[in-house]
Order: structure tokens, then C-alpha cells, then sequence
């Protein structure tokens, strides 16, 4: 072995983490470049579409149904918060391991038990608003709760 593999052997041993975070960086940010675009044009076709069924409508005279995307939304919400939750986690406790905090146990069970509260508190909340906007868009009441009525042992 000569002296440049030796000084390589070194740099890889000392700095193995810092490049497998500088590899997934790169990674992440190529994904990044190809799929944004792609994502982007295709929502971009599907609200031409949509515009165009809505001028076909209105020259067929047939009314229009009420533009209601908040049922969307709550979805997307309810997706996309436990995304980003779990991406951050999993950076937290990459850079925890990489840089070998001694605390890498504790700090690592916190962040994922804070990022699972957060993540079922999300889609949690998300269900149950599909589902009032649901009922909204059905035109039924929502049902009023019933309170217990107070008895004693008289009674």
C-alpha cells in the first residue's frame, strides 16, 4: 500500500459520515430536479382540463357544481404533515449518528416519539375534517350530541 491510499483510508475513516450526508443531499436534490417539473406540469394540465369542462358547461347552459376544494386540502394536509414530520426525524437522527452524540439513544427516541405525535395528531385531525366537510357537502345536519342526563341515586 502506498502513501496516497493510506491518506485516502484516513479521509474515508474520519469522514465517512459527513460524505454519506453529502451523497444523500445529492441524491435527494437530483430526485428534486427531475420530479418537480414533472409534478408541476401535470397539475398544470389537470387545471386546464378542469377550466375547460367548466366552459363546456357553461355553453351547454348545465350549472356549475360549487368549487369546494376544502375537502382536498384537509387531504393534502393530512398527507404532507407526517411527510415532513418523518423527514425531519430521520435528518435529526442521521446528523445524531453521524456526529456520534453520546445522547444519540435519548435525543433519537425523543424526536420520533414527538414526530409520531405529531404525525397521528395530523392525520387524526385531517380524517375528521374530510369527513364533517363530507357531510357538509351531503347537506345533512351533523347529528347534536346527546349529554347524559344527571341521575342520582334517588332518581
Amino acid at each position: 500500500m502506498g502513501e496516497n491510499d493510506m491518506v485516502t483510508i484516513a479521509f474515508l475513516k474520519d469522514h465517512s459520515g459527513e460524505m454519506l450526508i453529502l451523497g444523500v443531499i445529492c441524491v435527494l436534490m437530483l430526485t428534486l430536479l427531475i420530479a418537480l417539473p414533472q409534478l408541476i406540469r401535470m397539475s398544470m394540465r389537470k387545471t386546464e382540463m378542469w377550466h375547460e369542462q367548466r366552459l363546456k358547461s357553461l355553453e351547454r347552459g348545465i350549472p356549475l357544481p360549487p368549487d369546494d376544494d376544502r375537502a382536498r386540502l384537509a387531504g393534502r394536509t393530512a398527507l404532507l404533515v407526517p411527510i415532513v414530520v418523518m423527514i425531519s426525524a430521520a435528518t435529526v437522527t442521521s446528523f445524531l449518528v453521524v456526529y456520534k452524540s453520546e445522547h444519540s439513544f435519548s435525543v433519537g427516541l425523543a424526536v420520533w416519539v414527538v414526530a409520531g405525535v405529531v404525525s397521528l395528531a395530523a392525520i387524526t385531525g385531517g380524517v375528521a375534517l374530510i369527513g364533517r366537510l363530507a357531510l357538509i357537502q351531503a347537506g345533512e345536519e351533523e347529528e347534536p350530541e346527546e349529554e347524559p342526563r344527571e341521575t342520582t341515586y334517588m332518581n
